[in-house]
Order: structure tokens, then sequence, then C-alpha cells
């Protein structure tokens, strides 16, 4: 709360950076004011972090000291710097420090806010405590016995890593390390004005500067800025040279002694602890942190340290009601048909379990026609959930079984997001987390959350450890991943997942990089080209959903062959021009199809033959997804292949956007299919009708022997392979004589003449869909969406971003966590 100071009888402070002082006495509080700037001030300006001119931390501390010296609480016990204060160039700040009245101990607490103008909110920078505990300082031994340090390019060195000092605030001149103990000599330029400064910011602040040089190779993405000073106690004013010594005493904490040049003591400092910060963190002075805000916190889920063993469970695992999983068998455990059926059980000896685990999902997931109809199913588990939770508390828990009450896990699938991505697959489920949280807030003890996803049964021990962690009680929401445990933690949001802008200059955009080598690279730029005039035969297409393929991933950290590539090749929106000749599509159409110049952006223009109209009935999201997958798949087994009837075929990579495509093509003309895939994603290549022994893992070589035997030795008629280096090998080994090997990856492009030379009668080819002639891209398009129309093939399974988190979906789509295929989502107008 600050305090207005404009009544008579202000006094002068003396400091430089304050103007006057008041003493309220009615109330015992003291407020002190000033106006800062880099142009009164202009050796502010020299302290300069990541780009922004900052108050330096050291200039609170003289602030607060200064402030301490008009009361009887002369010693700074703790202050707490909450927020930066950014200096803008020509811009005048005021600053008002207020020390409340005594407490019942005498202290008083302190607080420094400013702001920017009179009617602009104060922001809160600073909070602490000023006492009257006085101590006597140890002698500081001098000169220091440890090695010198050299400081040639001192300054340039931090100046690389975000610390630009100028002249005023460059004093470091000598610095030596004796074990973890740190010495140096200060020295203010020559001229500098010390006057009404109790500690001069900039010779506090250079006493800190071989601390900053230590730790440099810890914080490497960030710099260490001061947090909380303690124990400040100052016994002289206005020094222009200091020694000092700086002690850890702790995680990034130090213990200062400064004395002057005969060896009395200046200040010394209990602890100084420092924090990382970003970039970020300092332009905010202006945003959140400059209405006084602490930092927001998100939710993020974080690995669990793997045991070496799990502990096993006092009693065991009871599963109750359904058990879609077949978790009962996965962890030995006893099932029960409800909870009546448990409690008949351990009243006629059958001992007392543990955990009770009910889960509320299904084999593989919600259905379709489920997802389809989300309030049903969302009635239909909330519903349920309810009834078992009332049954649970009321369910009276035989008094001699001589073991504690056990706790209820309602598990799901999919109900929420524990890695970065639209990981939540079933969102009724999620309400089924909402009821369970809201009822463990009134009985603690009793109820426990854990989601799974596909792979439970194929990796159990993840859910083995994750009721190992439940039954200690420390945890009560879990999530298991790939076979790892995920607690969820509190975050800052800062450091939440990059978010990108679309410029503000221009409606017309596109995804695309700034330079290769990392997805860090990729920005909304200007696109000046999609509203450029249109030649005969092409389309302009408001997008409104835009497919991710691999292929993005590679053009993004440029490894794509060729220069030319975009990210974005195929999209789904509105036409809302065409040119000369074209008659296939009209404006108003909703279509689907190729974008060979990229379409993440609000307008692509395309080929009139790379586009055809959408399935009727669909989705902009599901239908960005149809073309690159299905004319890949389509092209590669029909045109390229001449797949037939009750020949075989291998998918790589199975549960991929191709892969889908591929297994639901093969099955309509009637092949016989094998498929590799994580083992986590089994249950989908189950759940698209592979059979169990004709699936294997795409991790290892194995699937080289497996397959070779389940062939008779025979092979395969046709690979579809995205697969590298030796799993190609491996591969190309399982070809039938006179077979036919398509490459889709592009990392790993084999000599077609070399592949038949070491491999036999092989047909290689590696082909790309968007060197295909226009034409035959429109007849596919065509057909394709005919079977779709028809019931024939399916749509893909799909997992959608907004536009404005690209390089969190590109990272997801890098991993290969997904099923299916990855979406971006555009903006739309509100009557679209």
């Amino acid at each position: 709360m600050t305090t207005d100071v404009s009544a008579a009888g202000l006094t002068p402070s003396g400091h430089p950076l304050l103007g006057a002082v008041v003493t309220l006495a009615d109330s015992g509080q003291m407020v002190l004011t000033g106006r800062i700037s880099t142009r009164t001030h202009p050796w502010l300006a020299d302290h300069t972090i990541t780009g922004t001119t900052l108050l330096p931390g050291t200039a609170f501390t003289d602030l607060a000291l200064h402030t301490a010296s008009h009361t009887d609480t002369p010693t700074l016990e703790e202050l707490a710097l909450e927020a930066p204060l950014v200096l803008a160039p020509d811009e005048a700040v005021t600053v008002q420090v207020t020390v409340g009245p005594p407490a019942d101990d005498g202290s008083r607490m302190l607080t420094v806010h400013s702001r920017t103008g009179d009617s602009a909110p104060w922001t809160r920078h600073a909070s602490g405590t000023l006492t009257d505990a006085v101590a006597e300082p140890e002698p500081l031994p001098w000169p220091p016995s440890g090695e010198r340090v050299d400081l040639t390019g001192f300054y340039k060195e931090l100046h690389a890593h975000g610390y630009t000092y100028g002249p005023a605030f460059q004093g470091l001149t000598a610095a030596w390390r004796d074990g973890e103990d740190l010495y140096a000599e200060i020295a203010l330029p020559e001229g500098t004005d010390t006057t009404g400064h109790t500690l001069h910011p900039a010779l506090l602040d250079a006493a800190l500067h071989p601390w900053a040089r230590e730790v440099m190779g810890e914080h490497a993405d960030s710099v260490l800025l001061p947090f909380v000073w303690r124990g400040v106690r100052l016994h002289a004013v206005e020094a222009t040279r200091v020694r000092v010594r700086l002690t850890p005493v702790g995680e990034d904490t130090m213990r200062l002694h400064l004395t002057d040049p005969t060896g009395a003591t200046v200040a010394t400092v209990a602890a100084l602890t420092a924090r990382p910060g970003s970039a970020a963190d300092l332009t905010a002075g202006a945003g959140d942190k400059a209405v006084g805000r602490a930092p927001l916190h998100l939710l993020d889920w974080k690995p669990l340290p793997a045991a070496d063993a799990p502990v096993p469970v006092p009693g065991g695992v009871a599963v109750v009601g359904p058990d879609p999983l077949g978790l009962a068998d996965t962890l030995d455990a006893v099932a029960h048909a409800g909870l009546g059926a448990l409690l008949a059980a351990v009243r006629a000896g059958a001992g007392a379990p543990g955990l009770v685990l009910a889960t509320f999902t299904d084999e593989a997931g919600p259905a379709q026609d489920e997802r389809d109809d989300l309030p049903k199913r969302l009635d239909t588990l909330t519903a349920r959930a309810l009834e078992l939770t009332q049954e649970w508390l009321e369910f009276e828990w035989p008094a001699d079984t001589g073991t504690e009450e056990p706790r209820l896990v309602v598990l799901t699938r999919g109900a929420v997001a524990a890695r970065p991505g639209p990981e939540i697959e079933d969102l009724a489920a999620s309400a089924v987390w909402g009821l369970l949280r809201a009822a463990r807030t009134e009985h603690p003890d009793r109820f426990a959350l854990l989601d799974v996803d596909g792979g439970a049964r194929e990796r159990p021990e993840g859910l083995v450890s994750a009721l190992s962690v439940l039954s200690a009680g420390d945890e009560f929401q879990l999530a298991v991943r790939d076979g790892g445990v995920y607690a969820p933690r509190l975050v800052r949001a800062d450091a939440a997942p990059e978010v990108l802008v679309p410029p503000a200059d221009t409606e017309f955009w596109r995804l695309d990089v700034r330079g290769s080598g990392t997805l860090g690279n990729l920005a909304l730029l200007p696109a000046p080209e999609a509203g450029a005039a249109l030649e005969p035969g092409e389309v302009r297409v408001a997008v409104r959903a835009a497919g991710l393929n691999f292929r993005d991933v590679l053009v993004g950290l440029g490894m794509y062959p060729g220069d030319e590539a975009r990210i974005g090749g195929e999209a789904a929106g509105v036409v809302l021009e065409v040119g000369t000749g074209v008659t296939s599509v009209a404006v108003g159409d909703r279509v689907t199809g190729l974008f060979p110049l990229g379409a993440i952006g609000p307008v692509a223009v395309t080929d009139h033959r790379w586009v055809t109209r959408m399935p009727q009935g669909w989705t902009f999201t599901d239908a960005a997804v149809l073309p690159v997958v299905f004319l890949t798949a389509y092209y590669g087994l029909r045109d390229l292949a001449d797949a037939r009837v009750g020949e075989s075929l291998l998918v790589h990579a199975a549960t991929g956007g191709v892969g889908i495509a591929a297994l639901q093509l093969a099955q309509h003309w009637g092949l016989e299919v094998y498929g590799t895939a994580s083992r986590p994603k089994w249950e989908v290549l189950r759940g698209l009708g592979v059979d169990d022994a004709r699936i294997a893992s795409t991790r290892t070589l194995d699937f080289e022997e497996r397959y070779r035997e389940l062939t008779d030795g025979r092979g395969f008629d046709v690979v579809l392979n995205s697969l590298a280096q030796e799993f190609t090998d491996a591969s190309l080994r399982l070809v039938a004589p006179g077979g036919r090997f398509l490459e889709m990856g592009k990392t790993d492009i084999r000599d077609a003449a070399e592949v038949r030379e070491r491999y036999g009668d092989v047909t290689y080819t590696a082909y790309d869909l968007m060197r295909v002639e226009p034409e035959r891209v429109q007849e596919m398009l065509v057909e394709l969406v005919g079977l779709f129309e028809a019931g024939v093939l399916r749509r893909l399974p799909v997992t959608a971003w907004d536009v404005s988190h690209a390089p969190e979906a590109l990272r997801h789509l890098s991993q290969a966590r997904h099923t299916g295929k990855a979406v971006l989502t555009l903006p739309a107008p509100p009557d679209v």
C-alpha cells in the first residue's frame, strides 16, 4: 500500500535518489519519495542486463539502508526483491520507500514502490524488515592467500552472457579464489560522487561480479540476479574503495564482508540469495510484474525417479467393477464385481487389500461414436463415478482386519495432459478427475487418481511403480506414460512453451523458419505472396486447419533435401477466389488438398488440381489430414507397387498417419497386412485389425527374425518403409524375390541399382508425393473422398494445436509420441 505524501512539512532526505522525508505522526509511518531516470542519474544507464536497463538490486539495498538511518532500526534484517524496476530511456520513475510503525518486537516493515505517471498503478518492487540488531564483524585477513584470478577480458565475458556494465559499474580491479571463497578489490571510477549514499550501488554491485562469472556455467540460459538480502549491517558510509570476501552459505547464496583499504569494516551481509532470471523476466517489468504481482504459476507434470524395485503394496491390490484393461491379470490381483463383493470376500477372510482399483476407461479408449456424443459419455462416466464415490464413503470396513482402510484408486486413460501436447483423449474422463478431486478435499486419505496411456498392459512396470507410490500416501494423483511415472508440480508460468504471435502489420503471414538447426527458429512471418493476383488455374483458400507431417520437422530443422521446401504442405479451408480456367471448385466451397508453397497461415494459394471438396459432414480438422497420408499410401501401393489381392505388405510405423492410411487401403484391396509400432501403440494396431502375431516393435531389430519365421523365410511382397540405417537394411532383407520396397523417408535414401545388387531381385523406389503430376493427384483425391463417403475408409485420429503453439506441436511430432496425425488450427472469422 502506498501513501500520499503531499502534506506540508517535507524535509530533504539527503539521498541523491530520494528527495523528501515525511513522518506521519498519527501512525508512526515514514515515507521517502524521489524521481529517478537515466537522464538525471546517467550512471544508472551503465547497468543493463540482457538488453534491459534496470535499477540495480544493490540500489534497493542503498535506499533501504538510507531510510533505515532515519529510524531507530538501522539494520536491514531482510529485503526481498519482488520485481525488477525497468528504466526506460528519457522516462522518469517516481519511487516511494515506506516504513511502517514499530511492531511489538520493535521491528518495522519496509516497502519500495514505483510508478511512471501520476495516474499509473504502483508497482511493489521490494519488501523487508528493519531491526535494531547489532553485531561486531570479524577481521578480514588481507591480502588473500588464494590463487589470483586473471581478469583479462572479464567484462567482455560478462557482456557475452548478458551482463552489460558501463564504466560506472566496472569497478572490479583484482580478484582471488581461495577454496570456495572469493576475494576482490573494488574501486569506483575517479570522480564518482558518493555523497548521501550509504553504500554506493555501483560499488556493491561490482563486489558481486566475481560471483556472477563463477556461476555463468551453471546458469547458461539465464543471468543470476539478487533476490533476498538478509542481515545487512552498515558500519561506514560513502566508501569509494572496498575489499570484499564472498563465502558460499547455500545454493546460490553468499555471505559478504566488505572493508575499506585500511581493513575497517564497511558492511556485512549475512546472506544474499540470487536466483536465475531470463530476458522475459526482465522485460516483464512493465507487464504483470509491474503491478506488483508475483509470477503466475501453472501445473506441470514432472517424472518421478524410477525405483530400483517398487515396494509391494501392503495387502496387495483389489480390482472392482469392469476391468477392460485386464489389470487383475497384469497385477496378479483379485477381481471383484463391485465393492459389495469385495466386502463380502474380506469378511469371509480373504484378507484386506492396500489399494482398491476401479477403472474408468474402455479397452481401446472411447469409441468414435462416444467421442462424437461427448455429453452422453460425460453423463455416463460422472454418474458412475459419483455412485462409486458415495458407496465408498458409506463402505464399512471390518474393524477386525487389523489394517487401515484402503485407498480407492480411480484409473482413467488419456484424461490428463501429463506431457507437452494434446494428450487428453477422453475428455469425459477428465470430469471424473474433477469429481474425485472435490471428494478428496473432504476425505483426503480415501481417494487417489491414476491416469495411464495405451501401453499400461504392455509395460506394467509403470503401473506397478505408480501404485507403489500411491500406497505410500505421499502422492494422490499420478500419470503413467511410456512406463514412467509423472506427478503434478507447480512451475512458473514463464517456463511454459513459447507462443508465436502473428505480425501486426499484415493480414498475410505464414509459419516459416528464420534459420535452420532448431525448432526454436519457427516464427509467423509476413507472406505477401498469399495476397498477390492469382495465376490461371490457381485458387486462394482461407485456411482453417493445416496438417503436420514428419517432413515439416525436417524442414524446420534444415534437414530436408532442397532449399525450397516449406512447412505445411496440406490444409483444409474455404475457397476465397479462383483464377481463370478453374471449374473444379468455386468460391465458398469447403476444400482439402496440397499446398506446396506452405499453408500454415490465414490464406494460402495452390493449383486447383491439388485440391478437392471435403467429404460431407467432416470438420476442417479432420479434412486437413486427409491429403498427404492417404495420397502417399495410395500412390505408393497402387501406382508404384501395383499391390494385388493376396500379396503381403509390411508397414513400418503403422500407427502414424501414412501407416494407418496404408493399412486401411491394403485391407480394402485384400492384402495381408503386417505392422510395426512402438510397444505402447500395439493396442492401436489391434484396433486397426492387425493380428497380434503380425505386430512387432519399431524400436528393436527383432522384427526381422520374427517376420522371417512368420513368412516361412519368404518375406514380403511389399514393404512401406520410413525407418533408416540398420532398420532399413533389416527390412530390405525381408523383401521377397521380385518384391517392391517403397521408401518414404528422406534421411536414408539408397541407390536403386546398389540395392538390387546387394539384396537381389528387389525393386527399390524412393518417392515424394509433391513430385506426382497434378492431374493424377486430382484423380486420387476424388477417389479417396468417394471411399470415405462410402464408409470404406475411416478418418484418422487427430491431435490439434493452435498455430501459436506450433513449436510445441512439431517437437511432439518429432518424438513420435502421437498416434494418427497432428494438426495446427488457424483463427476463423465468427461467421464461418
